[in-house]
């Protein structure tokens, strides 16, 4: 591993916020910002995230009481974050308490919130990273998923310097440092995937990171091939050709480790000590890496935002079945990816393969379930703001919505207004925007290229839909 950077830690932090590092997604004037509460993120329409009534009613054991004592201490002199203004470390994990969320427990090995926060406070870090750090980058993501984002901080020029010197001789970064300035970032997937983790999934975020930074720098997912595939032998076939490092766990069972490249660690070295408003946090960090290198078939390199593997077809990102497959690891659950645009070889949106009632009905049935929704959509030069073409007329060449941009965002809920019209409540991780978005369904519906959900919500419409697909 690479780092070895040794510098303060960052509380205050008093630099500006870097307002040159993004811009993938084409924005335009039909994105309305909206400031929604600064902790709860649940709306009017779902249930607060996945949490049992028996969690949210728990209170503490001793065993309990004592870890939060543990962590009450090592946080009572820090300050407020930039990512949670109105609240302090200390009153982010009362609030926690209070939702029931400290003590959820994951869906893969049944630790809460707060047995992870508990372990970050007590355990060493990998490369002595700032255990009070990590954890309020935790509680910050777990209270305001919108702070979530897949911009990449600047790496000082002396400590890039000292990356470089441990690179070996035949990484083609060594004589292009410039490739580690990382302006353009691929990682919407893996930071959409965060979001949904941070509010859905609490204790697994929790536990992501605590695994992650932790000296092992890995963790488990105990996996039912059933999550994958109703078929089993599928299931295995699908595992095997995204090159998962899977050792078998019994019978229809497996554990698939989730690891960090080499650069991830140094990019959360940088940011740990570093870190600017709006750039990605140690907790970011380690977890986009973790998900990136997982979904591109462990190709993934952190310090250059590049991919391999056997589906890059762009070397940023993840594909739709990368990040499906990812999903419904992280959830252990079958997760089906329904694709609805209907595009020719020349990238023209021609069709639906659904009615954009079918859409929404398939958006807001997961979100009533508990879960979050993510999805991409796409801009086409009719619709994308600043390309628009003028006067465009379809019947001349016969082709309308030629696709020039696409993009990752999460939905976490939805409203009504009186008439019955809906609204979509976004978080988009490069929008430059550390609020939530509100997409009308009218604005977001027809761009929707492809969606996740559980399985079970779309299995009624899957066939219809998927038989159009070209």
């Amino acid at each position: 591993m690479i780092p070895e950077i040794k510098l303060s830690p960052i509380y205050p932090n008093s630099r500006a916020i870097n307002q040159n590092c993004s811009g993938k997604s084409v924005k335009t004037n039909s994105i309305k910002s909206e400031s929604r509460s600064d902790v709860s993120f649940g709306g009017v329409s779902r249930p607060i995230s996945t949490l049992s009534k028996l969690e949210k009613n728990k209170t503490l054991s001793m065993s309990e009481y004592v870890k939060y004592s543990k962590l009450i201490e090592v946080l009572k002199d820090v300050p407020k974050s930039q990512n949670s203004p109105n609240m302090t470390p200390i009153q982010q994990l009362e609030y926690l308490l209070k939702t029931g969320k400290l003590l959820s427990k994951s869906n893969h090995d049944n630790s809460t919130v707060l047995d992870n926060l508990y372990s970050i406070a007590t355990t060493k870090r990998a490369y002595n990273l700032d255990s009070t750090v990590i954890i309020t980058n935790v509680l910050d993501l777990i209270c305001h998923p919108k702070y979530v984002t897949q911009t990449f901080g600047d790496i000082p020029d002396n400590i890039k310097a000292e990356v470089i010197k441990r690179l070996p001789n035949n990484n083609p970064v060594k004589y292009n440092p410039s490739a580690m300035d990382v302006v353009a970032s691929g990682t919407c997937a893996a930071a959409s995937l965060e979001v949904n983790m941070a509010h859905s999934y609490p204790a697994e975020f929790a536990r992501w990171v605590s695994k992650l930074s932790s000296e092992d720098m890995s963790l488990d997912l105990n996996i039912d091939l059933k999550s994958i595939s109703k078929n089993p032998l599928e299931a295995l076939k699908i595992i095997n050709l995204l090159k998962a490092q899977k050792t078998f766990d019994g019978f229809n069972k497996m554990k698939i480790k989730v690891d960090l490249d080499d650069g991830a660690m140094a990019r959360a070295c940088v940011q740990s000590k570093y870190w600017d408003f709006g750039e990605r946090n140690v907790a970011d960090v380690l977890i986009q890496s973790a998900i990136m290198k997982l979904g591109s078939q462990n190709t993934y390199d952190s310090l250059t935002d590049i991919r391999g593997g056997d589906f890059n077809q762009n070397p940023q990102g993840l594909i739709e079945v990368e990040k499906t497959f990812v999903e419904s690891l992280i959830k252990n659950k079958e997760i089906t990816s329904l694709v609805y645009h209907q595009v020719d070889d020349e990238q023209n949106l021609v069709g639906y393969n659904c009615s954009l009632d079918t859409i929404a009905k398939h958006i807001t049935q997961t979100l009533d379930s508990g879960d979050d929704v993510i999805l991409g959509y796409v801009l086409t030069n009719e619709t994308s703001g600043a390309t628009l073409r003028e006067n465009y007329d379809p019947k001349v060449d016969g082709k309308p919505n030629k696709v020039t941009n696409g993009h990752e965002i999460t939905v976490i809920d939805y409203k009504k207004d009186k008439d019955g019209k809906l609204t979509f409540i976004c978080v988009d991780t490069d929008d430059d925007n550390p609020e939530l978005v509100s997409y009308s369904a009218d604005w977001l519906l027809p761009k929707i290229h492809h969606a996740g959900y559980p399985a079970q919500i779309v299995k009624d419409d899957e066939y219809e839909i998927m038989k159009h697909v070209m």
